[in-house]
């Protein structure tokens, strides 16, 4: 198929050339020898346009093979006599056909085919194949009708619901309609009684009725359960007989034992207590590192909206005649004197004073005016630094100079803080002023509504 390809590009190209017109377009060649510099364009895109045709090519043939493959494996059209009715119990069938006329017109045709009606015989076969159905699923947790101890399980259903069933119970006073049995396990008579259900089933319009007798047993019971049946019975009649008491006197003993009575407490009452103190404990760590975060964003902040005022102050006592340590020295000063008149501490100016102690203390300019920028973590304190450092280890001239546009830098740095600052606020007042319009529409929606 490559050469095929190749063979179809050159007839192309051939064809353009007796129109009179160039083999390849201009603007192809301009961006092909983009895209290819090493190379001739002509030969690229013939190359690159026989591989197309090629692709195409083989995707038709496939294209055609297998559409001749369905034609061929198609099951020929063969014209229908009769429609298959849908067996008892299963949803109606439709069908869409078309009827072909004389003149060979199809005429689309839309056909529902309910479903079959048993026969009578078919019919009571199918009650008698739900009754054997009935008898083992409505034993429940009982061995056999002969012998029941607990409730009674009443299908409404049979055969996946073709056989409808209704319960009716001969023996009130043993089980009820739904099944359940009626008189405690210490009311039962050991010998067993026996009673009777009447059950009516009906299948496709055709309908029979059968007798089941039931024979109740009491429940096999420890001697606790037994003894806790025996009192709760004792209860129930002495409330029967107490009805018009203000109080029901409880026994204090009973078969010869002693009985104490208590308030039967909730399960667990104490124990979230267990699954609180925990709780506690890991919330008020994680509100300590949160508050931490949170202060440590206030910090920088601070130190932000400081710096401008700070670079500035000590540009103006720099460019007064003062040298760097002179500078810094008199402004920790007036801090520590603004500070005992009560001005509140500022972080900017608490590492100051950290710094002036360090060189009090003999430490060399350089290094305490380096750490005092990586103490501040922020990058305007460390340039600041950085610069002080400088200007003493190399003796650079125009340091004023440098801090006067680092001063206005930091101003223009400050606006942009200040402005961001404001937008923060405003989208936190979002959640107050609609909880406030929520409020106002309350108050005037709801006498509205009431006035109705």
């Amino acid at each position: 198929m490559g050469k095929a390809g190749m063979w179809a590009v050159d007839r192309y190209r051939d064809i353009r050339r007796l129109c009179g017109r160039a083999p390849v377009p201009a603007e192809r060649i301009r961006r092909i020898r983009s895209l290819y510099p090493t190379e001739r364009p002509e030969e690229v895109l013939r190359r690159l346009d026989g591989r197309r045709i090629s692709q195409i090519g083989l995707t038709f043939l496939a294209g055609c093979f297998l559409f001749g493959f369905f034609l061929w494996t198609e099951k020929k059209e063969e014209p229908l006599s009769t429609l298959t009715r849908p067996d008892y119990g299963e949803r109606e069938q439709v069908y869409e056909l078309e009827a072909q006329k004389e003149n060979g017109v199809r005429l689309p045709v839309e056909v529902t085919v309910p479903e079959r009606v048993l026969t009578e015989a078919e019919a009571g076969k199918r009650m008698e194949e739900a009754y054997g159905e009935i008898c083992r699923n409505m034993l429940g947790q009982n061995e056999s009708l002969d012998h029941v101890e607990w409730d009674l399980e009443l299908p409404e259903k049979a055969l996946d619901g073709t056989v409808s069933i209704e319960w009716t119970s001969r023996s009130k006073a043993l089980f009820n309609d739904w099944g359940e049995l009626m008189k405690r396990p210490g009311q039962r008579s050991p010998a067993g009684e026996t009673g009777v259900y009447e059950l009516s089933m009906e299948c496709s319009g055709y309908e029979c009725q059968y007798e089941l007798e039931i024979t109740v047993y009491p429940p096999k019971q420890t001697e606790g359960e037994a003894f806790l049946e025996a009192v709760e019975t004792e209860l129930e009649q002495r409330a029967g007989e107490e009805e018009q008491g203000e109080a029901l006197e409880l026994p204090d003993s009973y078969g010869g034992e002693k009985l104490i009575w208590f308030q039967k407490k909730e399960e667990g009452g104490n124990v979230w207590i267990l699954a609180v103190w925990p709780a506690i404990c890991i919330l008020l760590l994680l509100r300590g590192q949160q508050q931490e975060k949170e202060r440590l964003k206030e910090r920088e902040r601070e130190m932000l909206m400081d710096y401008p005022e700070m670079i500035s102050k000590f540009t103006v006592l720099l460019q007064a005649g003062l040298a760097a340590r002179n500078v810094w020295e008199r402004m920790v000063v007036e801090y520590e004197g603004e500070k005992q008149s009560g001005k509140k501490p500022r972080y900017t100016y608490e590492e100051m004073t950290i710094t002036w102690n360090q060189l009090k203390n003999g430490m060399y300019e350089s290094r305490a005016y380096g750490e005092f920028g990586r103490r501040c973590g922020l990058h305007a304190y460390m340039k600041f630094g950085a610069l002080l450092e400088q200007n003493l280890r190399q003796g650079t001239t125009g340091l004023a100079l440098r801090l006067k546009e680092e001063a206005l830098l930091a101003f223009e740095e400050r606006k942009n803080l200040a402005r961001r600052l404001g937008e923060e606020a405003e989208t936190r007042l979002m959640l107050p002023m609609f909880l406030m319009l929520f409020m106002v529409l309350t108050v005037i929606m709801v006498p509205a509504f009431l006035s109705f």
